[in-house]
């Protein structure tokens, strides 16, 4: 496929294995989606710059069948009942929330919208990764567009899938523990980072990112404000409908 910003011949998994084979690299890759309120320019950016190592052997535990249903998710469908593993190493399955509201967001550790959205212009950068500037949390988002604090309700989940790890791999625990501890994500609090599997990362997987699921109470995905061209914008249409699920 042609990247829509690059403007050449691209597969994510094969662009990622090209980029980290080279002694040392540095790719930016910049995406347009959802913008900032009240500013013209794009909210996010994904961007590395990495030394390229030989990836170590992660100690990784054990999930079958990690993703039950149609991978990635669609509007109006089930979502797919995810079966990962958590920032505490402790199996986790996403259908579990059923009944909440929960607000699902994909993340790939190298991007810098995902690091901002994440609340790293409050906490800094997680990995060595700079954040994008002009972009608050989606913390404060919510609060501001949905009227909803996603900080431990009892009606909301909030949930990062994790998807990508710095090297553009699936995530290791650590990383995911780690993005866990920097952001305050208390597992106590409905605040749930999950790591996704290597069998997750598609081309699709990665022209998702960054970007948020809204998955109503039936566990049905009603809003999509994921990746280069999100269907329902994130300020507009997904935290307003999220308002009015928790309010209902």
């Amino acid at each position: 496929m042609i990247h829509p910003i690059l403007g050449t011949e691209f597969s994510p998994i094969g662009w990622a294995r090209r980029i980290f084979g080279l002694a040392v690299c540095v790719a930016t890759i910049g995406c347009s989606g959802n913008t900032a309120p009240d500013r013209g320019g794009p909210a996010f950016s994904f961007s590395l710059t990495s030394a390229w190592q030989k990836p170590e052997k992660k100690n990784r535990i054990p999930v079958v069948d990690p993703v039950v249903g149609p991978w990635p998710p669609r509007v109006g469908a089930s979502y797919p009942d995810l079966k990962l593993v958590d920032q505490n190493g402790q199996a986790f399955q996403l259908s579990r929330l059923t009944g909440k509201v929960i607000l699902l967001e994909l993340v790939a550790i190298p991007c810098k919208g995902c690091q901002a959205f994440a609340g790293g212009n409050r906490h800094g950068g997680f990995g060595g990764v700079s954040v994008q500037s002009g972009l608050d949390s989606i913390h404060d988002y919510a609060k501001r567009f949905a009227g909803v604090d996603i900080d431990g309700g009892t009606d909301i989940a909030f949930v990062q899938l994790l998807l990508y790890g710095t090297s553009m791999d699936s995530p290791s625990q650590q990383e995911v523990t780690g993005w866990a501890r920097h952001f305050g994500m208390d597992r106590s609090r409905n605040q749930i980072v999950l790591r996704g599997e290597q069998s997750m990362i598609s081309r699709e997987t990665y022209q998702m990112i960054p970007g948020f699921h809204l998955i109503d109470r039936h566990f049905v995905l009603r809003y999509d404000s994921s990746g280069h061209h999100p269907k329902d914008d994130l300020y507009r249409d997904l935290l307003p409908a999220l308002g009015r699920m928790v309010r209902n």
